[in-house]
């Protein structure tokens, strides 16, 4: 199996990629063969994530986003078949109930990536909010994984008991040193 992160621009650093791999190793139970970084800034947005597609077109993948807190076991992450998260169970209707906070495939799917490079400009404009509301509405054939991954905004001061993982969103700032919560015990210490 292979596990993808992507680093792009100015909002996280190395040591968010080595805090997602910690989490994996100490936590998550997953077993891989290789740990690879997407780091090629073509867009400066959540676009650049679909390159990952036409990188890796073979064996299982699994793909999480730098801004997760992993802090328990992580079962039955790996589908055979393109699967996303479904956010429609703890958000307010969005532009899209998907979140590609965690991504799974095995295979071949770079028709993603075929799709919009077909058309990417118009892509863009179209969909920009993300990346998530080009999957919802221009790739039909996606899974979504049951309620695995809430966010942490409900989740801030007390540890969820029934799940394992929690995606940070728009709270990427507390990765950050200086913020501290039950979730700071998971991440890698920073070294002075």
């Amino acid at each position: 199996m292979r596990i993808i992160c992507c680093k792009f621009g100015d909002k996280f650093n190395n040591w968010h990629v080595k805090n997602l791999k910690h989490m994996i190793d100490n936590y998550s139970g997953l077993k891989y063969d290789e740990f690879v970084i997407v780091s090629s800034d073509l867009y400066g947005n959540w676009y650049n994530k679909l390159q990952m597609y036409d990188i890796y077109k073979d064996g299982q993948n699994l793909y999480f986003d730098l801004d997760v807190v992993i802090f328990g076991e992580l079962k039955n992450m790996v589908k055979k078949n393109f699967t996303l998260l479904d956010d429609s169970w703890w958000r307010e209707p969005a532009h899209t109930p998907l979140n590609s906070s965690i991504v799974s495939w095995t295979g071949d799917v770079s028709y993603i990536w075929n799709k919009f490079k077909s058309n990417e400009d118009y892509y863009l404009k179209r969909y920009n909010k993300g990346s998530d509301e080009f999957y919802y509405h221009e790739i039909v054939n996606y899974e979504t994984y049951p309620q695995i991954c809430p966010s942490i905004k409900d989740h801030m001061y007390d540890r969820p008991t029934q799940y394992n993982i929690c995606t940070l969103g728009q709270m990427h700032h507390i990765l950050e040193e200086g913020w501290t919560g039950w979730y700071s015990n998971y991440f890698l210490p920073r070294k002075f």
